[in-house]
């Protein structure tokens, strides 16, 4: 029988990396099969609970090698029904404790994500030190201190993504040692990032000089307070940002006046997340959209002042992608249709637009079906429909 060559069996191998229990048997064909299904094996590791932790750990102990292969590592703590109505067991080692250990023996990780975990215990997060982990996540974590969360971002001296939310901390006595993460280009805030610390230490790092990919969730005006300054810092190198615009209550939603894209002058990418309840009207959304035109007059005013006998020159053209994302639970006519067509149509910073996408999510009681809705949307973009711009999708 003649031989198959490895680069085409690596090649099969790579259609089955989704497939756990069919790459665990082609690990042990042959030694010439190993690495390939290890590596998808092994590749991204969830660990839920004291016994996936202990089970990883005894398996690393056994066959370190299989560390190397680990690039994407999730720990998350959860309380099962078992947990809550059996009669409590012997304390067994907490899953902080093996965190340094577990960190130790996987030197090629890259991602790591901590969700519902009680980390108080853990005394010295610098300790899980990494010098390849580029991806931090962390969810619904808490605190012994807040020190210790900035403490642990770092610890990652590469860190180029960092997503945050829920997160708390028992209490503030230690001052923080807010350190430069030049290498840091995504920010990701999610829901409960409400708190001053958080965005004091965001500004002491430096972190607005090297962010170019901001994520954002605005549900209130005490958000936009925080969120606003931070943008405004951050305009100058931003440029994709990513706003969930979650406001209830008020029937017209207008734009605080501490939220202003009038400093994002390099923004190429902006997209929009917003619900639609019934009886509202969103003026905000065109509003917002119109204070990058500020920006670009800004710039165009600083080349003139900068060579005060040379001719005038037009600001730079920024915004080149714009999706909606909608959850459209009220009528589509909240939107201000001709304020927007205006807007992406005559405004400077949206000449260069060449996709305009929206997505809508139809809530139950919406008297329309997905078609009816994209007909309307297209009818009142009409001069961008024209252009052959507009994207229209399902989410």
């Amino acid at each position: 029988m003649p031989q198959v060559p490895l680069e085409l069996t690596d090649y099969i191998i790579d259609f089955l990396y989704k497939d756990a229990r069919t790459l665990a048997s082609c690990a042990v064909v042959c030694r010439a099969w190993t690495p390939a299904s290890r590596f998808h094996l092994f590749r991204s590791i969830v660990l839920q609970d004291h016994t996936f932790t202990s089970s990883f750990q005894r398996l690393l102990r056994l066959s370190p090698d299989l560390g190397y292969y680990v690039r994407e590592l999730t720990i998350a703590k959860f309380v099962t029904a078992s947990e809550v109505f059996v009669p409590a067991k012997p304390p067994t080692p907490s899953i902080n404790d093996a965190l340094p250990e577990v960190f130790r023996q996987l030197p090629h990780l890259r991602s790591l994500t901590l969700a519902h975990m009680d980390l108080k215990s853990v005394t010295d997060l610098s300790a899980l030190h990494h010098p390849t982990l580029s991806s931090l996540s962390l969810s619904y974590c808490q605190f012994a201190d807040f020190a210790d969360l900035v403490d642990l971002a770092n610890a990652f001296p590469r860190l180029a993504d960092l997503a945050i939310a829920g997160l708390t901390w028992v209490s503030e006595s230690r001052p923080p040692t807010p350190r430069a993460i030049p290498s840091l280009r995504r920010l990701a805030l999610g829901r409960d990032t409400d708190s001053e610390r958080l965005f004091d230490w965001f500004v002491a790092a430096g972190l607005h000089e090297s962010v170019t990919h901001l994520e954002a969730r605005c549900a209130s005006e005490r958000d936009t307070d925080l969120v606003g300054p931070f943008v405004k810092l951050a305009g100058p190198v931003l440029r994709e940002l990513d706003l969930d615009w979650s406001f209830t209550g008020d029937k017209t939603i207008g734009l605080p006046v501490t939220m202003s894209l009038a400093g994002c002058a390099a923004l190429d990418s902006l997209r929009l997340q917003f619900p639609i309840h019934y009886s509202t009207t969103l003026p905000w959304v065109v509003a917002l959209l119109e204070t990058i035109d500020s920006a670009a007059a800004a710039a165009a005013a600083a080349v003139v002042s900068a060579s005060p006998h040379s001719a005038p020159c037009s600001a730079p053209a920024t915004v080149r992608t714009l999706a909606f994302e909608v959850r459209l639970l009220g009528s589509v006519d909240a939107l201000d249709w001709d304020g927007l067509n205006k807007v992406l149509t005559t405004a400077p910073s949206y000449r260069a637009l060449d996709a305009f996408r929206i997505g809508v999510n139809l809530w139950p009681g919406v008297h329309k079906d997905v078609a009816e809705v994209e007909g309307v949307v297209r009818e009142r973009l009409a001069p961008l429909e024209k252009k052959g711009i507009l994207r229209f999708g399902n989410l």
